[in-house]
């Protein structure tokens, strides 16, 4: 690959970014007790984060594609780092809420344009399919490594080191910045004007809805969600330049492949959240214990996404999509069967199972989603396919928290069974990709 060292630099911004969505789960009774917060109000340390860095994918990543992917890629970067370092020396909770949230929007940048030079620097065959596995990898890993790091980190150095181990990472980003393109033009469509409501109807619509499922003002916000969204969808057809090309979401395969990659995170992440409570509520372990025993999940991913590369070429991305599905659907069972037992270990190795689905299935649904793309549609495509799992995981996590994690004692087994079937019928959506990519093998 020749521009492996540029691809590798884009892959790091984005483990970080997508890093940052966990790293703070297992720290927040540490940062609630450091600051004097309760419970409530800590949780919007991870909920300000998410709902600011899903909301904004989608207008960021169009933003890519009219300004250039690199400028918006490097301003993003640096309000990150800025962004880290505030809340690792906040005084106050409001401060890490707020600096948290700072985080979410600029990571919304960093992420689809960083993508896009993915794209950019990678041909069509093998070595786009390995680009993007590596992609695939280093964000379902970042997801996952975050309750590794963050319960070691806070374990070790407190609660301020999971925020300050970003600013030497992204100082390191900016310093191999030289490797990506010196300039990357977008054609025709940066002369382009924005489609300003578009990209306000969907940015309000998404942060209600997300707001809605995370438990702000549920009642007022999931409406004013469903409002927006739909005056979005009808503003977006009469629009000269819409912000979502209707060439785009109106591809089988790409409408399939965002399904895919929603349902993924609607299984596998309410799983994680569950197995933080077995771990620590049920089994009473040390967040750095916490931590380790997530290892299996974040290596799974890795091999997973390698395993699906492989696979691509050979089943295609139907099936290995499928297979993927049938290897988190295992991971929940070993997991539902480990909460009857009381199993510490046996819940750690359904994780690794689960992870390796994830991963092949990953790579599947996000190479299917940008063969169908345009160039000129690079930037808004990765935002879709980014924001499809960050509303797969706060659903997920939502349904959760009101079906199993409410109840007193908690019902993790309960969580687990809803869990296995949403990924059961997620395997459908594999249907929906073209069964073989065709790529090649010497790119191997």
């Amino acid at each position: 690959m020749p521009h492996r060292g540029a691809v590798l630099v884009l892959c790091l911004a984005q483990f970080v970014d997508v890093l940052g969505v966990t790293i703070a789960v297992v720290g927040l009774p540490e940062i609630g007790a450091g600051l004097g917060g309760s419970g409530a109000a800590t949780q919007w340390v991870v909920s300000g984060y998410a709902l600011l860095f899903g909301g904004f994918l989608v207008p960021a990543g169009r933003i890519g594609d009219r300004f250039g992917h690199r400028r918006v890629f490097l301003g993003g970067v640096l309000a990150f780092t800025a962004a880290s370092l505030a809340a690792g020396l906040a005084t106050s909770l409001l401060m890490v809420i707020v600096a948290r949230a700072s985080q979410g929007l600029a990571a919304a940048f960093v992420v689809p344009s960083a993508f896009s030079l993915v794209l950019k620097l990678t041909a069509e065959g093998g070595e786009r399919v390995k680009a993007v596995g590596w992609w695939t990898a280093t964000a379902a890993a970042g997801g996952a490594a975050g309750f590794l790091f963050g319960g070691v980190l806070v374990q070790a150095f407190g609660w301020r080191s999971m925020f300050l181990l970003n600013v030497p990472i992204c100082v390191l980003v900016l310093v191999l910045a030289p490797r990506l393109p010196a300039a990357d033009p977008a054609g025709g469509r940066r002369r382009e004007p924005l489609d300003l409501p578009g990209a306000l109807l969907v940015t309000g619509g998404l942060l209600a809805g997300i707001a809605g499922v995370t438990g702000l003002a549920r009642p007022v916000t999931l409406p004013v969600a469903v409002i927006l969204l739909v005056a979005f969808v009808f503003v977006e057809r009469r629009a000269a330049n819409p912000l979502v090309p209707g060439r785009l979401v109106g591809s089988p395969q790409f409408d399939s492949a965002l399904v895919v990659a929603f349902a993924l995170t609607f299984a596998t992440t309410p799983a994680s959240v569950v197995a933080t409570a077995f771990f620590q509520t049920t089994n009473h372990l040390p967040p750095g214990l916490t931590g380790v025993l997530f290892a299996p999940f974040s290596v799974g991913v890795v091999l997973g996404s390698a395993a699906g590369v492989r696979l691509l070429d050979r089943l295609g991305r139907r099936f290995t999509a499928a297979a993927g599905f049938g290897g988190v659907v295992l991971g929940l069972v070993l997991g539902t069967l480990a909460v009857h037992t009381g199993s510490t270990a046996l819940f750690a190795v359904s994780l690794g199972i689960c992870g390796i689905g994830l991963g092949a299935a990953s790579v599947a649904a996000t190479h299917a989603g940008t063969a169908v793309v345009e160039e000129r549609d690079h930037g808004i495509a990765s935002g879709l396919l980014n924001t499809a799992p960050q509303l797969g995981s706060a659903l997920g996590t939502a349904v959760i928290g009101a079906v199993a994690l409410s109840a007193v004692p908690p019902d993790l087994a309960l969580g687990m069974l809803v869990t296995t079937a949403v990924a059961v019928a997620g395997t459908a959506a594999t249907f929906g990709l073209r069964a073989t990519p065709q790529t090649s093998r010497q790119a191997y």
